[in-house]
């Protein structure tokens, strides 16, 4: 360097000139500028994020007025026993609130240890949690993510926030955390630590379609959470982070770590000691997984459950005033307690013995098929087997069938009819929609009805494998012909009800025609002469029961049957063979066991109901249906009357074979034209059963007497240890002896003198109903066999016989009228009854 004096000088006189000088000052005056622009930035900055954030927070919502608790739990359904049956549940709502006491504390401190482990002590956030998180992101090149979020702030985002998921920019991210944490602390200032983490503990998703601590103790352990292990209550402690990733039965190796992990961390907060741990570690949870894994089976309910449903939804828009939507939402997910009136145990007796192939006579396959078909014109259809039905009742017979064999047979006729088709109209199929269920036929249904309480006892809708919820259901959502069964609602109970009719009344069972001019005929083709409205009813006669509705009314006839309850008749069903069965609809099976249960009911209707009461999630009753809907149908001597007649059904009527020993029964068997639908209606002082079979498709039934073994099979099990309690005679019954072909009192030594038999026999009548008058339907002569003449009083004794005689009737009938021997004549003898006395008829001098 050079510090000569003058070098020193130059420098001097450049630092000191008047251009530098200048541009010092400026740049100072530059840099300051700069700085109180930063500042000023700086604050104004600040105040900008601070309105912001105000801004956030203003638009924040008032904790005050939020439910931070869970919404959406599956509802339960119990049955008469108080025992659960079923569960009700819609996505997102498989949850079942337990409160903080029953849930054990290692549980709770399990997940504090793995998600918040400063939970008891922070006051809504931890600020800790976000210092270490933050630092972290930092340190790792904004790569590595840890979670500072705390429980209360889980609990806001699940309950609150629940769009997260939708989230699309960081914007919208830092809205809502701020906004979080803002109500975390909130929340902490009115509620305590155990309120939020019960509801938190009742929110989280914990896989596998389980809402919350209880859900997945069930599912995943089979047990209440209140009887689970440490090691148990890691292994669900540890699947909340990532439900998919940690699933125990998915992926056990990865729910494994995550369960030492937690195990790890409550030892480190002292939750748990060292043995505690090593204990929990040895423990091999995940094979108990895996084994009540396989036990686990997808619930299709039962008939009962879908039509208890049914009624459930009903009764909430009608009763609570529902709309359809709200009221399917609230039983799927509002967490309801159904209690039912199922007896578990009949439903299962029921259950085997519709489901047995053993209990039918042979087998048919039924096809339920559906798929898309697009047309020479590209026009895509939808077609089912309903097309196949058609396509060849019109090309092969009126009398096709969509009954099959078995399977094999129905796959061959499903190909068959693609090959024809598209012979026929091109296009093609496509095989990738196709669906078929193979349906075992004949079907059967069945109902069962505690007639005193009108409770529904046990239903089942078809034979064969339930496939699905709310599946179709024979016994309640389809309606059948209900053939003679009708005769003893419709005709036999209000003759005897309202027309002053008895069970000894009688009608002539001859050739007769129904108003379209065509013959009616009996079930046997035969005539039975005059018969009583007892042999009517057991030997099911069809000519009686529809002249005795005759006299009654189509009319009146009608109006019972509507007062029994059924709600599908129509005014066109008001004629003249309604006895017979023969409506525009058709009835259900629920409806005609009611009907039938209101007999045994001594004449009182009351309403099936499937369920007493339902409460609400929080335990407080929604709909209390415990209080029967009931009205007198039928008088009480009524009811006894018909059930005395309908229990010779039973032994010397049509029905013997649905009969079992030890117990009263009474019942009524009905089928329809060509065997298209069997039916037996009977009832014991215990319950009412109605059993159905036919097609699916109305097709003939070769055989019809497997709905009697049914109705035999289910209900001597359902009584197999109860006593035989009868059925009461009523006040207001006498009995008294009758002639059967007048249905009035006998002529002793006539009517017991019939050349068939006796025709006297006593029968029961309601106090003011007994006949009066004497029979006019036999006539007893004493026959003079010289002259063949009615005798007269001077006739010998000895030559005189006692003839009985049917006056009346149609000669074609069975009943005669008898034949006088040969020789007759209807008129007093000749030879004797001028006083002569000589045997001779020839003698001239007598």
């Amino acid at each position: 360097m050079n510090y000569n004096k003058k070098n020193a000088t130059k420098k001097r006189k450049r630092v000191m000139s008047k251009g530098v000088k200048l541009s010092h000052r400026f740049s100072l005056i530059l840099g300051r500028a700069v700085l109180v622009a930063v500042f000023v930035a700086a604050i104004i900055g600040c105040c900008v994020a601070f309105g912001i954030y105000k801004g956030i927070l203003a638009s924040a919502p008032d904790i005050r007025t939020l439910d931070v608790s869970p919404s959406g739990y599956l509802s339960t359904v119990y049955d008469c026993n108080g025992e659960e049956i079923d569960t009700l549940v819609a996505a997102g709502s498989n949850r079942q609130y337990i409160g903080i006491k029953d849930i054990p504390k290692r549980l709770q401190l399990a997940f504090v240890a793995i998600e918040d482990t400063r939970f008891y002590e922070h006051k809504g956030i931890d600020l800790k949690g976000i210092v270490r998180a933050g630092v972290t992101f930092i340190a790792s090149g904004f790569k590595s993510q840890q979670g500072a979020s705390t429980i209360t702030q889980q609990l806001l985002k699940n309950n609150v926030f629940t769009s997260w998921t939708e989230e699309k920019s960081i914007l919208q991210k830092i809205k809502r955390k701020i906004q979080e944490q803002y109500l975390a602390v909130q929340l902490e200032k009115i509620v305590d630590k155990d309120w939020i983490l019960e509801n938190y503990l009742n929110t989280i998703n914990l896989g596998q379609n389980t809402l919350g601590v209880q859900a997945a103790s069930l599912r995943y352990f089979n047990k209440d959470v209140s009887e689970l292990t440490l090691s148990e209550c890691a292994v669900i402690a540890g699947i909340t982070k990532n439900p998919s990733a940690y699933n125990p039965i998915r992926h056990p190796e990865a729910n494994k770590k995550r369960m030492e992990k937690v195990l790890r961390d409550m030892l480190s907060a002292g939750f748990i000691t060292e043995k505690e741990y090593q204990e929990a570690l040895k423990d091999d949870v995940y094979a108990r997984i895996q084994q009540i894994d396989e036990t686990v089976t997808t619930s299709n309910s039962s008939y009962f459950v879908d039509e208890l449903i049914e009624q459930v939804i009903t009764d909430l828009m009608t009763i609570k005033g529902y709309s359809e939507a709200q009221a399917y939402k609230l039983v799927y997910s509002g967490g309801l307690k159904i209690y039912s009136t199922q007896d578990t145990a009949m439903q299962q007796i029921m259950e085997a013995a519709l489901t047995d192939p053993e209990n039918y006579p042979g087998e048919k396959t039924y096809i339920n098929w559906h798929i898309r078909y697009t047309d020479a014109e590209g026009n895509v259809k939808a077609l089912s087997e309903q097309t196949i039905l058609a396509y060849y009742k019109e090309r092969k017979s009126k009398n096709y069938s969509l009954d099959y064999d078995d399977q094999e047979a129905a796959d061959a006729a499903i190909a068959g009819f693609k090959e024809d088709y598209i012979a026929e109209f091109g296009g093609e199929f496509d095989d990738s929609s196709e669906s078929v269920l193979y349906i075992p036929e004949p079907q059967a249904s069945m109902t069962i009805i505690d007639h005193t309480t009108g409770e529904v006892k046990a239903i089942v809708g078809g034979r064969g494998e339930k496939t699905g919820r709310m599946t179709l259901n024979r016994a309640s959502n389809t309606y059948r012909q209900p053939g003679s069964t009708f005769k003893v609602l419709s005709a036999y109970a209000p003759a005897l009800d309202a027309l002053g009719k008895t069970l000894a009344s009688v009608q002539d069972d001859a050739p007769y025609k129904k108003t379209d001019g065509t013959d009616l005929k009996n079930y046997d083709k035969k005539f039975r002469g005059f018969t009583t409205f007892r042999e009517g009813i057991y030997d099911s006669i069809n000519i009686v029961a529809v002249k005795t509705l005759e006299e009654v009314s189509a009319q009146v006839g009608y109006d019972y049957l509507l007062n029994f309850g059924f709600t599908s008749l129509s005014t066109q069903d008001i004629v003249q063979v309604l006895c017979l069965g023969g409506i525009t609809k058709g009835v259900s099976n629920l409806e005609l066991c009611a009907a039938y249960a209101s007999i045994a009911n001594h004449g009182t209707y009351i309403k099936p109901r499937f369920y007493t009461r339902i409460l609400d999630n929080n335990g407080n009753v929604l709909i209390d249906n415990s209080a029967t809907q009931e009205h007198r149908v039928l008088k009480e001597t009524t009811a006894w009357l018909l059930t005395n007649a309908m229990q010779d059904v039973m032994t010397i009527g049509t029905s013997p074979r649905a009969r079992f020993d030890g117990m009263s029964i009474a019942g009524k068997s009905g089928t329809t034209s060509n065997n298209r639908d069997a039916l037996f209606a009977g009832f014991t002082p215990y319950y009412t059963c109605v059993s159905w079979g036919g097609y699916d498709d109305n097709s003939v039934m070769k055989s019809t007497g497997y709905v009697k073994d049914l109705w035999r099979i289910v209900m001597s099990q359902i009584h197999k240890d109860l006593p035989d309690l009868g059925f009461p005679m009523p006040e207001g019954i006498t009995k008294v002896a009758i002639c059967t072909k007048s249905g009035l009192l006998p002529i002793e030594g006539v009517c017991d003198c019939d050349p068939r038999g006796s025709c006297v026999r006593e029968e029961y009548f309601e106090i003011g109903t007994v006949p009066t008058e004497y029979c006019n339907h036999h006539i007893g002569l004493k026959i003079c066999t010289m002259s063949g003449c009615v005798a007269s009083a001077n006739c010998p004794e000895y030559m005189c016989i006692q003839k009985v005689f049917i006056i009346g009737g149609d000669p074609m009938s069975a009943d005669g009228p008898y034949l006088a021997p040969e020789g007759f004549e209807d008129e007093v003898c000749p030879i004797h009854r001028d006083g002569n006395t000589n045997d001779n008829p020839d003698d001239p001098n007598p």
